[in-house]
């Protein structure tokens, strides 16, 4: 079952540092980044610092809204 992100870490800069996830964990954004990459993350194949992301599916979709998710 993969995990779905539901808030995020941000640094001075407005740049996502950590997630944390459905089960309580927290990942740094190169630990995300890999496992989007790998297919662990729910619906996710791409994510990045800024926010933005991409759902690898028939036809790519693209938005740039994780920077939305609440802070932790």
């Amino acid at each position: 079952m993969s995990l779905k992100l539901v808030a995020v870490r941000m640094n001075e800069e407005g740049k996502i540092t950590h997630f944390l996830t459905d089960k309580d964990t927290v990942l740094t954004i190169e630990e995300a980044e890999k496992m989007a990459l790998q297919g662990e993350l729910d619906s996710l194949s791409e994510i990045h610092e800024d926010g933005s992301w991409i759902i690898d599916a028939v036809q790519p979709i693209e938005g740039h809204n994780l920077d939305q998710l609440p802070r932790f």
